[in-house]
């Protein structure tokens, strides 16, 4: 009889762990599952935000170049007239040419003399100037900026990842818990509590060294 109450005792300690347990795990994998979805929206929102700085630093890009290109176009209008010593038609395509444009070709000019019919008819001894126009910048700057937000969202999806292993083993502790509040024998109660409190212990340590998302 005495036997029979310390057993009947075990097992009831084995159910009250088991059911301690079995809160600690549902409440461990709602965190985790919550935790999962918030470096989802990190990653998404990472990802999206990303691919519109590209696709802004692209049509900046294209700014830039067209305007590279009407630089182009008017230095060589203003060559040619520089060719036959025109210099009404050499003010007026001075005049239109781009500030960023001016300048360099201002520090250019310098360097030759006045008279460039000579130079000009020679053809590779006057080389292009080229300028650097705002867009060329701003689309770098954020084709800077979309990289880094493509790391941080890659980091994210990998976080996101890592909690959802996590639930996983939750779940698999989950199963083992509840199939020990069902068992008769001792034995094998003992042994599937013991085996849900290992991995419990495991996935408690990789939880803990996840970084953690916040709204």
């Amino acid at each position: 009889m005495a036997e029979e109450t310390s057993s009947q005792v075990r097992s009831r300690r084995l159910d009250t762990i088991a059911s301690v347990m079995l809160a600690a795990a549902g409440v461990a994998s709602a965190w985790a599952t919550y935790q999962s979805s918030l470096w989802g929206g990190i990653q998404a929102s990472g990802y999206a935000t990303a691919s519109a700085q590209v696709t802004e630093a692209a049509r900046l890009e294209l700014q830039a170049g067209q305007k590279a290109g009407l630089d182009t176009a008017l230095y060589m209008a203003w060559l040619s007239a520089a060719a036959e010593d025109d210099r009404e038609l050499m003010t007026f395509y001075e005049r239109r040419f781009a500030p960023g444009f001016r300048k360099v070709f201002d520090d250019w000019r310098a360097q030759y003399p006045e008279d460039l019919r000579g130079q000009v008819r020679e053809g590779p001894a006057v080389p292009l100037p080229r300028a650097e126009h705002p867009e060329s910048r701003d689309a770098a700057r954020l084709r800077a900026e979309a990289a880094d937000l493509f790391k941080q969202a890659a980091r994210a999806n990998a976080t996101g990842d890592r909690y959802v292993a996590s639930t996983v083993i939750l779940a698999l502790i989950l199963f083992l818990l509840g199939i020990s509040t069902v068992t008769r024998s001792d034995r094998q109660k003992r042994l599937m509590v013991l085996l849900a409190g290992g991995l419990g212990v495991a996935v408690l340590v990789f939880l803990l060294r996840l970084p953690v998302a916040a709204l």
